[in-house]
C-alpha cells in the first residue's frame, strides 16, 4: 500500500491551545483523510514542544514542576486535537525519554560527525516568545515582530550550527521545487532571506538559562540542545527514528509538513539544512497558512488575544466550526467572528448541503418507502451527471495542489447545482404525472448525495458519516465518486437533519452573561464558582477551561452490559452501561487493549457528569476510567463488591459534583495509580469507605 506522511507544527504547551492550533489541526486533518480516502495507508505526527524556556517560566510563575506542567497542558492540547476530529496516528511528546531524546541526540550526532557543530560565546538579542536569536535590523521600533516585546540581551558559550555551509544548496533545493515551498510567497519570503546571507546559528543553551529542562547535549552535561533543534526532530522520532526503524523507514520522509508562517524559516531553512548534514532525507513540502486575526493581530497566547475553541464546538457543534475555517481563504491571513460561522452554517451548511440531503431522503422515504427506487438514466441525466463529474473532478486536482479551500468552494457548487436539478427536476409533481421521471431524478440525486458525502468527509467528517448511515451504507472511498453503486430496493435509512438554524441573538445572550467578568486566559486561571474563565476580548468570546477540584466529579458504579464495536472508529467500542438511573451510552478507546467478551459484565467506574459529546457519529454520555502504566499496560478502574449506582468519593474532600463538566475540565483534576491505589488530586477514591485498589497497574495515569 502507498504511503503518505505528514505532520502539523510541535505547539508549545506553556497555554491553552486556541483557534490558530484548531486551524493548522483541521488543515492537515483534510490532506490525511483525502489520502486515507485514495487508498494510502496515512501517518500523521502532532504532539507537544515541552522542553522551551516559556514551559519553564509558566511552570515557575504557577508554583509546580515543569513535569507537572507539561502533563497537564499536553493532555489538554492531545485533547482539543482529538475534539476537532484530527485524525493523528501519533502524539509526540518531546520530553518522552525513551521515544523522542534518542532520535534528537542522534541527529546532533550526525550533524556534529558532518563537522557541522561547533562552541563558541555569543551575544544576541532573545525573544523568548518565539525561541529565537533576532539581528537588531529585524526588530520594529526594537522590539520583536511577532510577540511586540522587547527581547533579552543574552551572553552565554552555546554550540553552534554551521548554516552559512548550505546556502547555496538549499537555494538550489527551494529554486527547483526539490524542497516545494506553497504558497509561492512564501517561497520567495524563503530565497530572499537565504538571498541575504545565512548565518550560523546556536544550537544550545546552557544549563542554567534552561533550568536543567530539555534534551542533554550528547557528551557536554552542561548544555541543553536548543528548544528549535530538538522539536523540530519530532517529525522523525515521531515515526520511530531511533527507536523503531522499520517504521521510520517505511514513512520518512514526510510529504507534507504543515506549519504557520511564524515558523517559516525554522522549517524551510534550519531543518532541511540539519537534515542534509545529518545525511537524511528532506520532506517533499512544507505547507503555510497563515493566522486567524483578532481585529487584525495575529491570534496569540502571547498578545493575550485568544479565542478558545471549547466553547466554539459546545454552542455551534464540530462541523460547523470546521467549515467556517476550512472555508477561509487557506494560504491567507481570516479575522474571526461568530457571526461568520453563523452565516456560513446558515446559509451556506444547512441551505446548501442539509436541505438537498433533507429533501432527497425525506422525499425517497415519503414515495419509494425508504428504498432506492429503479433508475433509468435519460440524457438530461446524461449531461448532469458529467457537468458533476467536471466538478468532482477538479475537486480532485485541487486537493492534489492542497488547495483546501478552492476545492471546498467547489464541492459546495456542485451541491448548489444538485439542488438546482432537484428544483428543475419537480419529483413532487412528476410523482404523480410521470412516475418513471421521478424515479430518475431521485435516483441520480441519491448517488449526488452519496457523492458528496465522499468529498465533504475529509473537511466534515461527522457530517460525512452522518450521510452514509442515512443512505444505510458504508463510507465510501475517493474511487467510489461517480459510480451508480446504489441498487434498486437497496434500503434507505432514517432521515435526519444534519444542520440546525443558528439565530444570531444566541450571541447576545452569551455576550451579556459574561460582560465584565476578570479576562483570564492561561490554563491555569483561579478557581473560581463558575468554573470557567474568560479569555481576552470578551467582546470575540473567548474562553478557558478552569481547574476543578476532585469533588466536582461525579464518580459512580456502573456495570457494563453489552459491548460493540464502533462504526467509524477502528480503536473505538460502544458500550452500554447500567448506572443507578438506568442505561447510558460510553464510547472508549479500549479496542487495542481489552477484548469486548472481558469487558461484558464488568463493574466500572463513570464519570458522569461528564458533558455528552459525539465521537465519531456516535453519541457518549460520559466515561469509564482506566488505569495505564508507563509499560503500556492498561487495567480498567473495576471496583469488588460493588453495587450499581454506589458513589466514590474522595479522602479527606467534601462537596457536591458539579452539575455537568466538559472534558477539559476533566483533565485538570490529576488522577493516577500509586502503590496500586486509585488518586485524584493527591486524595484516595474511596468506595463505602474503603480505598479502590488495581490489580494490575501499580503506578501510572488515570484517564
Amino acid at each position: 500500500m502507498e504511503k503518505f506522511y505528514l505532520t502539523t507544527a510541535i505547539p508549545y504547551v506553556n497555554a491553552a491551545p486556541h483557534l490558530g492550533h484548531v486551524l493548522e489541526f483541521l488543515q492537515a486533518d483534510v490532506i490525511a483523510r483525502y489520502q486515507k480516502s485514495l487508498g494510502k495507508e496515512v501517518a500523521l505526527v502532532t504532539g507537544a514542544d515541552e522542553n522551551s524556556l516559556k514551559n519553564v517560566q509558566a511552570a515557575e510563575k504557577q508554583g509546580i514542576t515543569v513535569m507537572e506542567l507539561c502533563d497537564r497542558n499536553s493532555e489538554i492540547f492531545k485533547s482539543m486535537a482529538g475534539r476537532v476530529g484530527l485524525s493523528f496516528t501519533t502524539f509526540r511528546r518531546t520530553s518522552d525519554k525513551e521515544k523522542h531524546w534518542p532520535g534528537a541526540r542522534r541527529l546532533w550526532e550526525l550533524c556534529k560527525k558532518s563537522g557541522d557543530v561547533y562552541k563558541k560565546k555569543y551575544r544576541g538579542l532573545y525573544c523568548v516568545g518565539c525561541e529565537a536569536f533576532y539581528e537588531p535590523e529585524e526588530l520594529t521600533d526594537g522590539l520583536c515582530p511577532e510577540h511586540k516585546a522587547k527581547p533579552e540581551e543574552i551572553e552565554e558559550e552555546n554550540y553552534f550550527f554551521r548554516l552559512s555551509k548550505y546556502q547555496s544548496k538549499l537555494e538550489g533545493l527551494i529554486e527547483r521545487n526539490e524542497l516545494k515551498i506553497v504558497p509561492q510567497t512564501r517561497k520567495n519570503e524563503v530565497l530572499s532571506f537565504i538571498r541575504t546571507g545565512l548565518r550560523d546559528f546556536s544550537i544550545s543553551r546552557s544549563v542554567a538559562r534552561a533550568k536543567g529542562w530539555g534534551v542533554p547535549v550528547p557528551d557536554d552535561p552542561n548544555q541543553i540542545e536548543y528548544v528549535w533543534f530538538d522539536a523540530l526532530t519530532t517529525y522523525m522520532t515521531g515515526i520511530g527514528f531511533e527507536t523503531d526503524e522499520k517504521t521510520y523507514e517505511k514513512f520518512w520522509p514526510a510529504e507534507v509538513h504543515v506549519i504557520g508562517k511564524g515558523i517559516l524559516r525554522f522549517h524551510a531553512v534550519y531543518w532541511p539544512a540539519m537534515l542534509i548534514s545529518a545525511g537524511l532525507k528532506l520532506p517533499k513540502m512544507v505547507f503555510v497558512h497563515g493566522y486567524i486575526t483578532v481585529e487584525g493581530q495575529k491570534m496569540s497566547k502571547s498578545l493575550g488575544n485568544i479565542i478558545d475553541p471549547n466553547i466554539l464546538i459546545d454552542r455551534y457543534g464540530i462541523d460547523p466550526l470546521r467549515y467556517c475555517l476550512l472555508s477561509e481563504p487557506t494560504f491567507e491571513d481570516g479575522d474571526f467572528s461568530e457571526n461568520v460561522i453563523i452565516a456560513k452554517n446558515n446559509n451556506e451548511l444547512l441551505a446548501n448541503i442539509g436541505n438537498l440531503v433533507n429533501r432527497v431522503m425525506v422525499f425517497s422515504q415519503r414515495e419509494f418507502e425508504g428504498k432506492v427506487p429503479k433508475g433509468k438514466i435519460r440524457k438530461e441525466d446524461e449531461e448532469f451527471i458529467a457537468a458533476q463529474k467536471v466538478k468532482f473532478e477538479r475537486i480532485t486536482q485541487l486537493l492534489e495542489k492542497v488547495q483546501l479551500k478552492e476545492a471546498l468552494h467547489v464541492a459546495m457548487s456542485a451541491g448548489k447545482e444538485a439542488n438546482a436539478y432537484f428544483q428543475k427536476n419537480k419529483p413532487w409533481e412528476t410523482a404523480k404525472s410521470s412516475r418513471e421521471d421521478c424515479e430518475s431524478a431521485i435516483y441520480v440525486l441519491l448517488h449526488q448525495v452519496k457523492d458528496l458525502a465522499i468529498v465533504l468527509e475529509p473537511y466534515l467528517p461527522n457530517t460525512g458519516a452522518e450521510i452514509f448511515e442515512q443512505l444505510g451504507i458504508k463510507a465510501e472511498k475517493w474511487d467510489g465518486i461517480g459510480k451508480l453503486s446504489l441498487k434498486a430496493g437497496h434500503k434507505l435509512g432514517e432521515p435526519k437533519i444534519l444542520f440546525r438554524k443558528i439565530e444570531a441573538a444566541e450571541i447576545g445572550k452569551f455576550k451579556a452573561k459574561y460582560s465584565g467578568k476578570q479576562v483570564k486566559t492561561e490554563i491555569d486561571a483561579p478557581k473560581n464558582p463558575e468554573k470557567i474563565a474568560i479569555g481576552a476580548k470578551a467582546s470575540k468570546a473567548a474562553i478557558a477551561v478552569a481547574p476543578i477540584n476532585a469533588s466536582d466529579l461525579d464518580l459512580e458504579v456502573g456495570k457494563i452490559l453489552s459491548v460493540e464495536r464502533h462504526p467509524n472508529a477502528e480503536k473505538l467500542y460502544v458500550e452500554k452501561v447500567l448506572l443507578g438511573d438506568g442505561e447510558r451510552q460510553i464510547v472508549s478507546g479500549l479496542v487495542p487493549y481489552i477484548s469486548a467478551q472481558e469487558l461484558t459484565g464488568k463493574s466500572v467506574i463513570i464519570v458522569k457528569n461528564l458533558k455528552a459529546a459525539v465521537l465519531r457519529g456516535v453519541q457518549s454520555q460520559g466515561m469509564l476510567l482506566a488505569a495505564q502504566n508507563e509499560k503500556n499496560e492498561l487495567e480498567v478502574v473495576s471496583p469488588t463488591n460493588a453495587k450499581v449506582g454506589e458513589k466514590v468519593k474522595f479522602e479527606g474532600e467534601e462537596g457536591k459534583p458539579a452539575a455537568e463538566i466538559v472534558y477539559e475540565q476533566f483533565l485538570t483534576v490529576k488522577l493516577e495509580a500509586k502503590n496500586y491505589e486509585a488518586y485524584a488530586n493527591g486524595k484516595a477514591l474511596l468506595l463505602n469507605g474503603k480505598k479502590i485498589k488495581l490489580l494490575k497497574v501499580k503506578d501510572g495515569k488515570i484517564s
